[in-house]
């Protein structure tokens, strides 16, 4: 009797076991540069082309930054943020006498503190957001992990997600002071001297947990 042959279903065994193997699951994070080169800021995302964003006149970098797909210039008249996701940078301008204090890149959220505005840059929607202080509010905390970034002022408590529009705030009331802050990369628990507040990335809301 006469068996059939084996070697020709090697092939099919081998693909599979490369298919099944961690090296070819493994999928690596898109990572971009930010560099500049002569007049221009240039963005050097995991895949597709350079994106550039041309320099004004007399207009000078202050500060670069990146991580993971968002990258991050602060430039003497703006800041600007890329996005991996869309390809493309986008700026918010700097008001007259509005001056950088700090600045935190995540892989999915940039936030920027100013002495007039708070500024939240999601890498996923390619989009600024800004959020006015008042005439004598000023940041005492500032807190960032994963897609949650928590700013703490003399009367609110802000934050900002890397999936939900916009600043989310609660106000505080005058005797009311922040005692700590936990976070985790989706979650962001404020205590105070009064209360529990708990933020979360997918829902952007405040709640108060008694």
């Amino acid at each position: 009797m006469r068996y059939p042959k084996l070697y020709p279903m090697l092939p099919l065994t081998f693909i599979v076991a490369l298919c099944s193997s961690p090296v070819a699951a493994e999928m690596r994070p898109i990572e971009v540069l930010v560099t500049i080169v002569k007049d221009k800021v240039v963005a050097l995302p995991g895949g597709g082309s350079p994106v550039e964003e041309a320099l004004g006149v007399n207009e000078t970098i202050v500060a670069t930054a990146a991580k993971g797909p968002a990258g991050f210039v602060q430039t003497s008249r703006r800041l600007l943020g890329f996005s991996s996701a869309l390809h493309r940078w986008t700026e918010v301008q700097l008001d007259v006498e509005e001056h950088v204090e700090h600045h935190q890149t995540l892989p999915r959220l940039v936030t920027v503190h100013t002495n007039r505005r708070i500024h939240g840059f999601q890498e996923s929607r390619g989009h600024w957001f800004s959020e006015a202080l008042g005439p004598n509010e000023t940041v005492t905390q500032f807190h960032g992990r994963g897609h949650v970034t928590v700013v703490v002022t003399s009367e609110r408590a802000l934050a900002i997600s890397a999936f939900t529009g916009g600043f989310f705030w609660v106000r505080l009331s005058p005797n009311e002071l922040v005692q700590s802050i936990d976070q985790s990369n989706d979650a962001a628990v404020v205590r105070t001297t009064a209360r529990q507040l708990a933020f979360r990335s997918q829902t952007g809301l405040w709640t108060e947990m008694r």
